[in-house]
């Protein structure tokens, strides 16, 4: 459920229990409805130690209090950074605001506080260009086939995330992307990566196969890295 929420919120996840934690929760209630304190308070909803962001659970602070978020001139969430913070749990990707524009989340060293469940990758905010979730523990497959058309930079770099990987629908901006370190598996198509990719990381995902085609590309990679996998590279 949600443990965290405050009551106020508490009491609308209660009146919208069938709608929100069924699995198009997204389709049947309008985000443009939800206050943008409300949006970021179900995105943290099963985040532990998350009074380090907002305050306590029974009275979280206002947003534009809130440790690491970062508003515009019209207090909307436009940036999120909470990097070596000592955070758990699950977040909810699908409530981030439709204004957020980067996304940073990345473990604290030397911690045993890891981000775990799953990612839902496919109804992120439109504005986001910038999504670093790097060093925890999340699983499960993802899809990249529905990106923000926006995206430069994606980094899920060394958690659990495993399935197979359809590259072939990457955003045409997408200049970094980072799958190392993952288990994931299969043949992959390499053959429709977007021409402003410069930066590839799918190392050290051992069950991974396929060939990439630098021959083909319009532009040079600056750094391709598949590394103890099954990829072969035609110049």
């Amino acid at each position: 459920a949600f443990p965290s929420l405050s009551p106020r919120l508490s009491m609308y996840v209660a009146l919208h229990l069938p709608y929100l934690h069924s699995a198009d929760a997204i389709g049947r209630i309008d985000k443009s409805t939800l206050s943008q304190q409300t949006l970021m308070e179900l995105f943290i909803g099963n985040m532990t130690n998350n009074d380090f962001i907002c305050g306590p659970a029974d009275n979280p602070r206002n947003l534009s209090q809130w440790k690491g978020v970062y508003l515009d001139d019209t207090h909307n969430v436009i940036q999120i950074h909470w990097s070596h913070v000592k955070l758990g749990g699950s977040i909810a990707l699908q409530w981030l605001p439709s204004t957020v524009k980067m996304v940073v989340m990345e473990k604290k060293e030397y911690t045993s506080d890891w981000m775990v469940g799953t990612l839902d990758l496919t109804a992120l905010p439109h504005t986001l260009d910038y999504l670093r979730l790097p060093g925890h523990f999340f699983d499960g497959e993802i899809s990249l086939t529905t990106l923000p058309d926006k995206m430069e930079y994606l980094n899920v770099c060394f958690n659990k995330l495993g399935g197979s990987l359809d590259l072939t629908r990457l955003p045409s901006a997408m200049k970094f992307l980072g799958l190392s370190w993952n288990v994931f598996q299969g043949v992959t198509d390499f053959s429709q990566l977007p021409a402003s990719l410069e930066v590839l990381d799918v190392s050290h995902n051992t069950s991974l196969q396929g060939v990439i085609h630098l021959e083909s590309r319009e532009s040079e990679f600056a750094n391709v890295d598949a590394t103890e996998i099954g990829v072969e590279y035609l110049k």
